[in-house]
């Protein structure tokens, strides 16, 4: 019998490699549908971050599309409880591609992670040229690019920028070392389906 109380927020923990757990990244907008309310957080989910963790700063990461993103791009005001210096807003390449001028302008505020580095057409440009904070990459596209010769060079002018690079992936195949010789700085234990957007 299903619940239709609960809410269907699921978090994947952001996790360094020697354990700690820093932030959550959640399955879909964290964003309450009250116009008026100015919280991040439903007080009445309980797998909300800080029923997770004891320590406040700890990140949380939240996907924007579609409507939310729209909203966001129109009435950013709306949206201050984002402004947090632990929220992160996680976009794709496509809204990224569509909105990057206004993205770019929002980029002051608001703190942004590209979650799907290796769309078919991208134009690296377009990224590099992106404030990002943190990039994150499948573990489809780590695994078909990590034995490259350029690909620590890839990850390193992203390091270079002070932007987090995380692995979204449901296990770990390499040695923590060859992950930090990467410079991938921690990974994010993938528990939904393989994109974190759904199309």
């Amino acid at each position: 019998m299903e619940n239709s109380s609960y809410n269907p927020y699921v978090t994947e923990r952001i996790r360094r490699f020697d354990g700690r757990i820093t932030g959550a990244c959640y399955s879909s907008p964290l964003i309450n549908s009250g116009q008026n309310s100015h919280a991040s957080l439903n007080d009445r989910n309980i797998v909300s971050l800080h029923n997770q963790f004891f320590d406040e700063t700890a990140l949380i990461i939240t996907p924007l599309q579609g409507n939310r993103l729209t909203d966001l791009l129109q009435t950013p005001e709306n949206y201050s409880c984002l402004r947090s210096d632990n929220v992160r807003l996680a976009i794709n390449y496509e809204a990224l591609q569509q909105n990057g001028p206004a993205l770019k302008s929002l980029a002051q505020d608001f703190s942004f992670w590209l979650y799907d580095v290796a769309t078919p057409g991208t134009q690296w440009r377009n990224i590099e040229e992106f404030p990002f904070s943190g990039i994150v990459l499948t573990h489809v596209f780590f695994n078909e690019n990590y034995l490259k010769f350029s690909f620590p060079f890839l990850l390193s002018a992203f390091r270079e920028r002070e932007a987090e690079v995380i692995l979204r992936t449901p296990t770990l195949t390499l040695t923590d070392e060859c992950y930090a010789r990467l410079h991938i700085s921690g990974w994010q234990e993938q528990r939904t389906s393989s994109d974190l957007f759904e199309v």
